[in-house]
C-alpha cells in the first residue's frame, strides 16, 4: 500500500509500504479522507516530543474510512461499516481516563503521533482504540470528508461546553483559520448571538464574513475600541483564542465583559509559553479563563451528531481535497496552507492540485 512517511522535520516521502493486517480484536480501515490540521503541519516542521530521533512515523489523524477487514474476537464492527477515527487512546485506568477524558492521560497514545495514523491507503485499528470505542459510524448522509472534519469540530465543542457559551451570548474569536471558522460555525449553528472574528489576514477575514461573521476586524492597537464601540462599551460574553499568538490572551481581558469566559483554544510555540496578564481584571470583572485540548468520545460523538442531524455545514470549510501524491509538496508550501481552510488528503484520489492552482480565499 502507499503512505506519506515523516522521516525527520521538513521531510516526508511517499512510500510503498507492507499492507496491514487485522490482529486479534484488530480491524483495518480503507481510509477514504484525512484532512490536514496544524499539529501536522508543526510535526513536519519541528517534530513532535513522542517521536523520537531517526523515527518514522506516518502523520494524519482527522481521519474516516470503511472497515475492511475484520480480525477475530471483534464485536460491534463489519466489514463494509463507514467509520471516523477519534484519535486519542489513554491508558484507561488514570484518574482523567477514568472519567472519560483520554485526552489528557499523561501516557495517551495517538493516531499520527505514536501510532500511524491516516496518511496512507489503510490503517490497522489497534485493539485498544476498537474496545474503547473510539470507532465512530458515520451516518448515511454525512460524507467522508464530513466527517474527517468531525474530529476538529469535536475540539470546538470542547471548548464551548467548558465555556458553557448561552444561546444569545455574544463571541468573539480571534484567528480566522480553519479552527476559528469551526468556532464561528458551531457557535452560530449553537444560538449564540453576536460573532465578532479577529485577525490579521484581511482574506481569511473575507471568508469568516462569508461564513456569517457579524462583525470582522482586522486586529491592530485600536481593537479594543472597536470591540467596544460594537457593544455598546460592555464587551462581548465570550472569547475564544484559536490562534497561537501570546499577546491575544492579553487583549482577550481587554474586550471581554464583566462575568465573561475566556477559552485559551490554540496552544501556543515553545519558548513562547509564557504571557503577562492583568490579574486584577481577572478577579474585579469575575471573568473565567479555561483551557481545553482535544475532546473526549463523547464529544466526538455529538459532533457527529451536530453534523448529521442538524445540518451544521462543516464542509463549507474544506477549500481543497487533494490526493496521497500532492501531500509531500503541499504539506512544505505553508503559504499555499495559508491560503486555504481545511485541505482533505483523498488516498484514492489521482495527483489533481498544484501550488499554481487559485486560491479559494
Amino acid at each position: 500500500m502507499r503512505a506519506a512517511i515523516y522521516k525527520a522535520p521538513g521531510k516526508i516521502v511517499l512510500e510503498e509500504v507492507p499492507d496491514v493486517r487485522p490482529g486479534r480484536g484488530e480491524v483495518v480501515v480503507k481510509v477514504e479522507a484525512c484532512s490536514i490540521c496544524g499539529t501536522d503541519r508543526k510535526i513536519f516542521r519541528y517534530g513532535h516530543p513522542k517521536i523520537r530521533e531517526g523515527e518514522e512515523r506516518i502523520l494524519g489523524h482527522e481521519l474516516a474510512g470503511e472497515i475492511v477487514e475484520v480480525g477475530p474476537e471483534v464485536k460491534g464492527y463489519r466489514v463494509g461499516m463507514r467509520v471516523a477515527v477519534v484519535p486519542n487512546v489513554g491508558c484507561g485506568v488514570c484518574p482523567v481516563c477514568r472519567e472519560g477524558l483520554d485526552q489528557l492521560c499523561p501516557d495517551y497514545n495517538a493516531f499520527g503521533i505514536t501510532w500511524p495514523g491516516g496518511f496512507a491507503e489503510y490503517l490497522r485499528i489497534p485493539a485498544d482504540a476498537v474496545t474503547r470505542g473510539n470507532l465512530v459510524e458515520i451516518p448515511h448522509n454525512v460524507s467522508y470528508t464530513e466527517a474527517a472534519v468531525v474530529e476538529p469540530l469535536a475540539c470546538c465543542l470542547n471548548a464551548y461546553e467548558a465555556m458553557n457559551i448561552c444561546p444569545g451570548d455574544s463571541v468573539l474569536i480571534f484567528g480566522a483559520g480553519p479552527m476559528g471558522n469551526l468556532h464561528l460555525l458551531l457557535n452560530k449553528h449553537l444560538g449564540c448571538g453576536l460573532t465578532i472574528l479577529v485577525d490579521v489576514n484581511p482574506e481569511r477575514l473575507k471568508f469568516s464574513q462569508k461564513l456569517g461573521a457579524d462583525y470582522v476586524i482586522l486586529n491592530d492597537r485600536n481593537l479594543k475600541q472597536k470591540v467596544m464601540d460594537i457593544t455598546s462599551g460592555a464587551g462581548v460574553d465570550a472569547v475564544i483564542v484559536a490562534s497561537p499568538v501570546p499577546q491575544l490572551v492579553e487583549q482577550a481581558l481587554e474586550v471581554v465583559a464583566r462575568n465573561g469566559k475566556i477559552a485559551v483554544f490554540a496552544g501556543l510555540p515553545a519558548g513562547k509559553e509564557l504571557v503577562c496578564i492583568n490579574l486584577n481584571l481577572v478577579h474585579y470583572q469575575q471573568v473565567s479563563m479555561v483551557g481545553t485540548t482535544g475532546s473526549t468520545r463523547a464529544q466526538f460523538r455529538r459532533a457527529m451528531r451536530l453534523v448529521s442531524e442538524s445540518g451544521l455545514p462543516v464542509k463549507k470549510i474544506i477549500t481543497a481535497r487533494i490526493g496521497l501524491e500532492d501531500l509531500p509538496s503541499v504539506l512544505g508550501d505553508d503559504a499555499l496552507l495559508d491560503r486555504n481552510m481545511k485541505v482533505v488528503v483523498e488516498p484514492s484520489r489521482n495527483r489533481t492540485w498544484s501550488a499554481s492552482k487559485t486560491s479559494p480565499l
